[in-house]
């Protein structure tokens, strides 16, 4: 890359288009490593509540009420428990075994394509990105949202696992059947089974999923950013009306690699990224969309000309906001926040606490590929 601002405003621009376009990539391949999940914890629910349906039809009176209150006196609740105890052992295994593989992988891939990505528009030799387990080893050590990945992915069986032993005791405790108990812990057919206390383990799983993979991708991204000899990093948020307020509130602010700072994951489920900058602003186009859900889910007649675009990347949430319809600002804000939004002078920021289809990985490297060769050549 040529020392002309020129030069550093067209290199910019493409970096962002490039990395806004592999964001959007990139939760389809979470999706894809979501689904494989869900299908374990279908797979496992389904035989924990066919066993669980006959052990609880052989106890007797005096053994539910000792089961209520905790007690396992005899082999038959002492069966039950140690039911509950290693199918949850066996949730936590088959989710560490999907997760582990995938996200190591996850992380070389994200090294490599932020050093492929910088290799376009950098002159000379680039160093290479660091291996996928030095990546992943940096992401593994570094907490988000405070707490670490092995930890959040070892909450999931854990918690799954009270929940189950608390359900089985309101039940009991509040006259259920066994049957009753059986569908309130799997849910009913006729709602593809994502009506009972299982359908909290599915949320848990693509949240802690999603949550993770942000994690790794934008550590390995800053750990690269480093070996290539980036200085300054800016946060780019999605230009949508589900991004967050603390999110918006962070969109196009600047920080030196060497330096402690904000990153993404400001939350769970977080789209936010780390772009490498070049020069004094983010230079280029910026893809937004004005709905609340994604265009997908949008039915086509109910899509006005201006809902999805273009604007300059050098666009703030905040400046990209205030263009907006008074509707879509009402809606994002809700009805208190927008008056002072409009009539009292206040900044996003102001209320922000300072405290679909599915890719697999092969999948993502081919649409970065196509990317490469739009944008670069």
């Amino acid at each position: 890359m040529a020392d002309t601002k020129e030069a550093r405003d067209e290199a910019q621009r493409r970096v962002v288009e490039a990395l806004a376009r592999h964001t959007s990539y990139l939760h389809r391949a979470a999706t894809a490593q979501v689904n494989r999940i869900h299908e374990v914890i279908d797979e496992l629910g389904r035989e924990l509540t066919n066993e669980l349906h006959d052990r609880l039809d052989n106890l007797t009176p005096a053994e539910l009420s000792a089961f209520v209150q905790g007690k396992y006196t005899t082999d038959r609740l002492k069966g039950v428990r140690n039911l509950i105890n290693r199918w949850a052992e066996r949730l936590g295994e088959r989710i560490d075994e999907i997760a582990a593989a995938d996200f190591e992988e996850l992380a070389g891939h994200e090294a490599s394509y932020a050093r492929d990505l910088l290799a376009n528009v950098l002159e000379g030799e680039v160093p290479a990105a660091p291996t996928a387990g030095a990546a992943y080893a940096a992401a593994a050590s570094q907490p988000v949202l405070g707490e670490f990945v092995e930890d959040m992915l070892a909450d999931i069986p854990a918690q799954t696992r009270k929940r189950v032993y608390s359900r089985i005791r309101e039940g009991i405790s509040g006259g259920q059947t066994n049957a009753e108990i059986i569908r309130a812990l799997r849910g009913t057919k006729d709602m593809q089974f994502r009506n009972g206390l299982l359908q909290t383990t599915r949320n848990d799983a693509e949240r802690v999923v999603r949550t993770a993979r942000g994690h790794i991708s934008n550590v390995s991204y800053e750990e690269t950013y480093k070996a290539l000899g980036v200085e300054e990093v800016v946060w780019v948020s999605t230009l949508d009306g589900r991004t967050s307020k603390i999110c918006a509130s962070r969109d196009s602010q600047r920080w030196r690699v060497d330096e402690q700072h904000p990153r993404p994951p400001a939350h769970p489920n977080c789209r936010s990224s780390l772009a490498p900058a070049f020069d004094g602003e983010i230079m280029g186009q910026r893809p937004y969309v004005r709905a609340f859900k994604p265009v997908g889910q949008v039915p086509k007649s109910k899509r006005p000309d201006d809902m999805v675009g273009q604007v300059s990347a050098k666009t703030t949430y905040s400046d990209w906001f205030a263009r907006q319809p008074a509707s879509f600002q009402k809606e994002w804000l809700g009805p208190s926040r927008y008056k002072l939004y409009r009539d009292g002078g206040y900044k996003i920021d102001r209320f922000v606490d300072p405290k679909g289809g599915q890719y697999t990985l092969e999948e993502l490297r081919q649409r970065d590929r196509e990317t490469f060769d739009e944008l670069f050549g």
